[in-house]
C-alpha cells in the first residue's frame, strides 16, 4: 500500500515539472499579455501548493512504512523465539518421558498397555457382576412369575376326581328279586352276562348285587339294565335282550351328549362327529383314579392359561389338550395312547402338524418342536401328576417313598433324607465332618443315577444335597 502510494505521488510530481516546465516555453510568447501572465502565477502558486502537500503526504506515507517493517520485524523475531521455545520443551518433555522410562523398568507404550489392561479387567469383572446381578434377578422375577402363573392356572382349573373301580354295586329293595335276575336253572344270568359282557356276584352281600368288569361303559350298560329290568319285573331272556339293547341305545346317546358338553365347556365347536362320540367315552373312562374328562376339562384350561401368558397358539393347545389322552377310548394292541391320540388328529387334522406333534410328544418320547408342545406337557403333568389328583396303591406308594430314602442314606457321608412332594424331591443331609464341598456333587450324582436304574417313577425325581451349600442334581 506504501509503494503504491509513493508511486502516485512520483506520477503526479512528474506531472507537475512537465506543467512547469511548458508553462516556461510559453512565458515568453505570452510577457505581453498580463492577465496570462497573472493566470500562470496563479497556477504556479496552485501548483507548488500542491506540490508541498504531496511531499507532505509522502513523509506521512515513508513514516508509516518504517513503523510497519518494524513491527513485521517483531513479529518475526517472536515467532523465532516460539519455535525455540517449542524445540526445548520437546527436547525437555523427551528428557523427563527418558528418565520416567528408566524409573520406572518400562517404556511409554509399554506403560499405556499395562494401563489398558488393567482397565480392561477391571471393566471386564465390573460387567460380570453386573451380568450375575441381573441374571439372578431375572431369574428370582421369572421363578416368582411363573409360580403365580402356575398357582391361578390350578385356582382355575381345581375340579373333583372320583375314584377309579373295577365294580358297580346295585341295591335292590326285595332280597327276592335276585332270583329273578338269576332265572330258572341261570338261564337269565347267563343271557344278561352274555349280553353285556360283566360278572355278577349276586349271592355275596344281602340286597346287593355287583357288577364286575374292567369296562365302565359295559358296567354302566349293565346297571341301567338291572335297575329297568327290576323295574319292569319282567325279566327273562327276550327283556334282557331288548332291555339291553335300549340301554346300549340311549348309552350311546348319553356319549355324544357328554361329548357335547365337553366341548362346549373347552368353547371349541365344529369338530366332526366322530372326535364327539370319542370325547364323550371320557365320561366312562379313568386313569389311576382320575376321570378322563375331569382330567382333559382341567388340562385346557390350564394350557389356555399358559399359552396366553406365553403369548402361544391358543388354538392348538386348547385343541392338543382336549385330544392328548383320546387314545384312551381307543385301544389298539401294541400302541400307546399318545401315540394312537396323534394317529387320530393326522386323519381329522390332516394339515396341522403342528397340533399332532403337541399331542403326541406330551409323553417325552417324542421330540416337542413347538413352545405349543411344551405348553400341553405341562398342562398335563400339572393336572395328572400333582398329589391327590391321581390315586395309586397305598401300599405301593409307601414302599416307592421308602425305596428313595433307603437309597440316599446307604450313601458315604449321609446323615439322613427326606422323601418330601409325595416323593418328587429327596433331600439329603450329609455330615460335615465326613464330606467336604467337592463331595456334594458326587453324592447327588450317584443318588439319582442309582434312583434311575433301580426305581419306576412319573415325572422327575430331584435330589438336594445339603451341607453348607445346595447342589441340585435331578434324574428325568
Amino acid at each position: 500500500m506504501v509503494s503504491t502510494l509513493l508511486g502516485l505521488n512520483l506520477y503526479t510530481y512528474k506531472k507537475y515539472k512537465k506543467t512547469n516546465e511548458a508553462l516556461s516555453k510559453t512565458q515568453g510568447s505570452e510577457v505581453n499579455n498580463k492577465e496570462d501572465n497573472k493566470e500562470l502565477e496563479e497556477i504556479k502558486l496552485r501548483l507548488k501548493a500542491k506540490e508541498e502537500e504531496l511531499i507532505e503526504k509522502e513523509q506521512i506515507l515513508l513514516s508509516r512504512d518504517k513503523l510497519l517493517n518494524e513491527k513485521l520485524e517483531k513479529i518475526l523475531k517472536t515467532e523465532k523465539e516460539k519455535d525455540e521455545i517449542q524445540t526445548e520443551l520437546k527436547s525437555k518433555e523427551k528428557l523427563i518421558q527418558d528418565k520416567l522410562e528408566s524409573v520406572a523398568g518400562m517404556t511409554m507404550d509399554e506403560a499405556r498397555k499395562m494401563l489398558e489392561e488393567k482397565v480392561k479387567d477391571e471393566m471386564k469383572s465390573w460387567i460380570s457382576r453386573k451380568i450375575k446381578e441381573s441374571e439372578e434377578l431375572i431369574r428370582m422375577e421369572a421363578e416368582e412369575r411363573a409360580r403365580q402363573i402356575l398357582i391361578e392356572c390350578m385356582l382355575d382349573a381345581s375340579t373333583d376326581y372320583v375314584a377309579e373301580t373295577t365294580t358297580t354295586v346295585i341295591t335292590i329293595e326285595d332280597e327276592n328279586l335276585k332270583g329273578k335276575l338269576i332265572g330258572k336253572e341261570g338261564r337269565n344270568i347267563r343271557t344278561f352276562e352274555r349280553l353285556t359282557g360283566v360278572d355278577l356276584i349276586i349271592d355275596e352281600i344281602p340286597n346287593q348285587v355287583t357288577i364286575s368288569c374292567f369296562d365302565p361303559i359295559r358296567r354302566e350298560v349293565a346297571a341301567l339294565a338291572i335297575k329297568k329290568l327290576l323295574s319292569d319285573g319282567r325279566v327273562h331272556p327276550g327283556s334282557i335282550e331288548e332291555t339291553v339293547e335300549k340301554v346300549k341305545k340311549d348309552i350311546l346317546k348319553e356319549i355324544k351328549k357328554t361329548g357335547e358338553e365337553i366341548l362346549y365347556e373347552v368353547g371349541i365347536d365344529g369338530l366332526p362327529g366322530g372326535i364327539v362320540m370319542l370325547l364323550g367315552r371320557f365320561k366312562y373312562r379313568f386313569s389311576y383314579g382320575q376321570n378322563l374328562v375331569k382330567h382333559t376339562l382341567e388340562t385346557v384350561k390350564i394350557g389356555e392359561r399358559l399359552a396366553t401368558e406365553l403369548k402361544a397358539n391358543t388354538k392348538v393347545v386348547k385343541l392338543a389338550c382336549l385330544l392328548h389322552d383320546i387314545g384312551k377310548v381307543v385301544p389298539e394292541e401294541g400302541k400307546q395312547h399318545h401315540h394312537i391320540s396323534a394317529e387320530i388328529a393326522r386323519k381329522y387334522f390332516p394339515n396341522n402338524e403342528l397340533l399332532a406333534n403337541a399331542i403326541e410328544a406330551h409323553h417325552f418320547d417324542i421330540e416337542a418342536k413347538s413352545i405349543e408342545a411344551e405348553i400341553v406337557r405341562i398342562s398335563d403333568a400339572i393336572s395328572g401328576a400333582r398329589p391327590g389328583a391321581r390315586r395309586d396303591n397305598y401300599e405301593d406308594y409307601i414302599k416307592r417313598i421308602r425305596a428313595l430314602e433307603d437309597i440316599s442314606n446307604k450313601q458315604k457321608g449321609v446323615k439322613e433324607s427326606f422323601a418330601i412332594y409325595a416323593g418328587r424331591e429327596i433331600r439329603v443331609i450329609v455330615k460335615p465332618e465326613e464330606t467336604t464341598d467337592e463331595d456334594l456333587e458326587i453324592i447327588a450324582y450317584n443318588i439319582a443315577k442309582e434312583i434311575e436304574e433301580t426305581q419306576n417313577y412319573p415325572g422327575v425325581i430331584k435330589v438336594s444335597v445339603i451341607r453348607e451349600v445346595r447342589v441340585t442334581a435331578e434324574a428325568k
